[in-house]
């Protein structure tokens, strides 16, 4: 937990430092959640090279933003946001696309392993919220307390749902207690 706030504070530093015109300092917020940021974006459009995409558009929004961004706000949470706001728009798009006859099926391009594999069919299972609820918890590290900010919901709403989930998950895999 002490790692995750060093971290989460270092995202922050690394933001401010960007506000106050140190754009190469986006080069080390992707080498410190590029992996998380690309999960983000992966588990909303499925696509590791959109996935990419997102990641990449996510980084240019973050060095646009960064005078926006106020040292009292959650930095990873923020970053999140914004790949997840990117993620949703491209989702957007390929409907769009989609609709007027414009795109075929999208297809993996990568081969997954098995731990990717057992993530795509979590993330199959689970709404767009809910996936939230994993990607916070796991992927960036945030405490009950922490996702009870973020979702404005009380932390044993959060609790609830979280549990919820997991119930979700064990059920489909037929886990049980």
């Amino acid at each position: 937990m002490e790692m995750e706030q060093n971290q989460n504070y270092k995202l922050g530093e690394l933001i401010l430092s960007i506000k106050e015109g140190n754009v190469t300092a986006i080069s080390k917020i992707y080498v410190l959640v590029g992996k998380a940021m690309l999960a983000t974006a992966y588990s909303y459009v499925r696509n590791i090279t959109d996935a990419e995409d997102v990641v990449q558009d996510a980084l240019v929004k973050i060095v646009e933003r960064a005078s926006k961004f106020r040292t009292n706000k959650n930095a990873s949470a923020w970053i999140n946001t914004i790949v997840s706001n990117i993620a949703k728009n491209k989702l957007g798009y390929y409907q769009r696309r989609r609709e007027v006859g414009l795109d075929n099926t999208r297809e993996l391009t990568t081969k997954p392993d098995e731990i990717g594999i057992i993530v795509n069919e979590i993330f199959d299972i689970l709404t767009g919220k809910e996936r939230q609820y994993i990607i916070y918890r796991f992927w960036y590290d945030c405490s009950f307390s922490e996702m009870a900010k973020i979702f404005h919901r009380s932390k044993t709403n959060v609790n609830y749902r979280f549990n919820k989930i997991i119930e979700k998950i064990k059920n489909f895999y037929n886990l049980g207690e």
